[in-house]
This record gives structure tokens, sequence and C-alpha cells, in this order.
């Protein structure tokens, strides 16, 4: 959340934001997962895999921020937040199994980036041939929806510009400023 919160402040354009995003999706990505495979010893696997996974979750949620904020403005921070961490956060089964969450709320969870994340990043380092193939999508599905966000809320904040003695259907007509006519 950090990561799309400060792309959204400070950083301005569509293209600038998604390389900002993506950037800091990759090295943060890099960063925690050498701290956590080589350092601490939690993910076991490939590196190279970790680090995409991780880079995809980053991604995923910072992406989702920084195309709120686009399409929203600033309230859509605030809107990213609290889908990341007051709805998906719960019901991701990160503390504990999803299958101990009441309901239907642990399947519903892994439909968010924090369930989805936790239980890839659990079957690459645990269980490998378990089928990951839905929490792949579901990190790719966050980060296209905010991405798309990113580029739709560029437009939304593109202002028409009306050319003054420009006539629609004539594409040569000659372009006079009105100060230039004279008074009738």
């Amino acid at each position: 959340m950090i990561g799309g919160i400060l792309i959204s402040l400070p950083v301005t354009g569509t293209w600038r934001r998604f390389g900002a995003i993506t950037l800091y999706s990759l090295v943060a990505g890099a960063a925690v997962t050498a701290v956590m495979q080589p350092w601490f010893g939690i993910l076991q696997g490939d590196f190279a895999v970790n680090w995409m996974a991780l880079s995809l979750t980053f991604l995923g949620t910072g992406a989702f921020i920084v195309g709120a904020n686009a399409v929203f403005g600033r309230i859509g921070i605030g809107i990213g937040a609290l889908v990341t961490m007051f709805i998906g956060n719960p019901i991701s089964g990160a503390a504990q199994p999803m299958q101990f969450l009441p309901g239907d709320w642990g399947i519903i969870g892994q439909f968010f980036v924090p369930g989805a994340s936790t239980t890839l990043l659990r079957e690459l380092s645990y269980f490998p041939e378990a089928p990951q193939l839905q929490s792949w999508l579901v990190l790719a599905v966050w980060a296209a929806v905010g991405i798309v966000m990113m580029f739709v809320g560029h437009f939304r904040n593109q202002e028409v510009v009306h050319i003054e003695g420009a006539l629609e259907g004539e594409p040569d007509a000659p372009r006079v400023a009105s100060a230039a006519l004279p008074a009738q």
C-alpha cells in the first residue's frame, strides 16, 4: 500500500506513474525476497519465481491504489486502502488457513490480493505440487485492473479545448481569433 500511496501523491502523468509502480514492484519484490528467502529462510524454492510472485503482489496492490486515485481523486487512495487492508486482509487466510474462516469467507478472500499472494507464496515454498494458477491469475487481474484505471483516470482529467472560429465539418477552415474580427 505504501508504494501505491507514495506514487499517487508526488508522481504526475500516467506513463510516469506506470513506470514508477512497475519499478517499485520489481525493486520491492527483489528486496523482500532477498530478506525472506536467503536471509530469514522463510521462503523456499526458486528465488526468481518467489521474486515474480512478490513483485506481482506489490504491483496488484500498488496499481489498484494508483488507479483508484486516478479515477476517483484523493479519495481513491482511501478506497484502495480500504479494499486491501480492511476487506481483503481479514479474509485472506494469512493468519490461519482459509478453511478455518467461517462460511465461504476464506474462499472469497482468495480473490483479493492479500489472500492470493499468501496462498501463492505458501504453495511455492511448501506445496510446490499444489495448483497455483488461480493465485497467479487473481494477482494479474488486480494489476491489470489498476493499470486500466490509471489510464482511464488520465482521460477523466483531460480538459476539452475549444478553438473559437473552427467550424465542424470543415477541417481546413481558417482559424481566426475573435479579437481580430472587425466590430459590426
